[in-house]
């Protein structure tokens, strides 16, 4: 698929919050979608008015008007809430159309199961650096999937930042990494900022000097591939207090994994293996 191909398809939203917004508006600037393309529902009809309303993309009055009206149809609904839309939409789906979920833990077999086999669905792992087109969003594929159609998967994703192919049992674990992963960043960012701010830098220069260097520091990790205890040895004066440091991390990744497993276990379908 070219960004042509991308260009003229139609999206549908189910699920009007947060990520579908981040995701709809980069599909709009960065991935040259016309807004008219895209259309979004939600079970609060003032939100997808709000969400169309703010980039200019058409409402619609019910998940299945929307999802009746998408080439390609993102899942951005919360987890508890995936497998009974897909029982409401599934008859207004058009033929061949493609299921994107974006909800943690929901598995592509659960929903092959409410849509079918013949259901060519995508569970991507979203992260809200997708705005700007420097996401990180590990992905896995449904059984109907083909390798003629990765392409095409691929150029979709690409509009959205980076993407890993994993096979499904890892996905918790790139969960509490990708999606979790801003929230480890962004206090570090701030109490960077902060204290740059009381030793006498002004409030945007300090934040802007505090993102580049994060940035920094991360594209110097991924295009060097050297590992970050390698890399740190670059630096002469360190400060940090690793010890401290790396528990706090750790610990809050395990209890995000923890929190995603437990999920995965509790929205299970009846009768089923909570891995299955």
């Amino acid at each position: 698929m070219n960004i042509g191909d991308l260009r003229n398809r139609q999206y549908a939203f189910l699920g009007a919050g947060i990520i579908a917004g981040v995701f709809a508006e980069r599909l709009i600037r960065g991935g040259g979608v016309p807004a008219q393309r895209i259309t979004a529902s939600d079970l609060d009809a003032e939100k997808a008015a709000a969400l169309a309303a703010r980039l200019g993309i058409r409402p619609a009055r019910s998940n299945p008007e929307a999802a009746a009206a998408g080439d390609v149809v993102f899942l951005a609904v919360p987890p508890n809430a995936v497998l009974p839309v897909l029982d409401e939409v599934r008859a207004a789906l058009r033929p061949g159309a493609w299921i994107i979920s974006l909800a943690a833990v929901i598995q592509t077999g659960w929903m092959q199961e409410r849509l079918g086999p013949a259901a060519k669905i995508v569970r991507v792992i979203p992260n809200t650096p997708s705005l700007v087109g420097a996401g990180m969003n590990p992905h896995c594929l449904g059984c109907s999937v083909s390798a003629d159609d990765l392409p095409s998967i691929d150029a979709l994703l690409a509009v959205f930042g980076d993407t890993i192919r994993l096979e499904e049992p890892l996905m918790e674990a790139a969960t509490a990494l990708t999606a979790v992963g801003p929230t480890y960043f962004f206090p570090v960012l701030e109490a960077l900022r902060d204290a740059a701010v009381q030793a006498g830098l002004p409030q945007e220069v300090a934040e802007r000097a505090a993102a580049a260097t994060a940035s920094g520091a991360a594209r110097l990790i991924a295009e060097t591939g050297r590992a970050p205890e390698d890399l740190k040895q670059m630096i002469g004066t360190r400060t940090l207090a690793e010890p401290e440091a790396k528990p706090l991390f750790s610990s809050a990744y395990a209890m995000a994994f923890e929190k995603l497993a437990a999920a995965r276990k509790k929205l299970a379908p009846p009768g089923k293996q909570a891995g299955a």
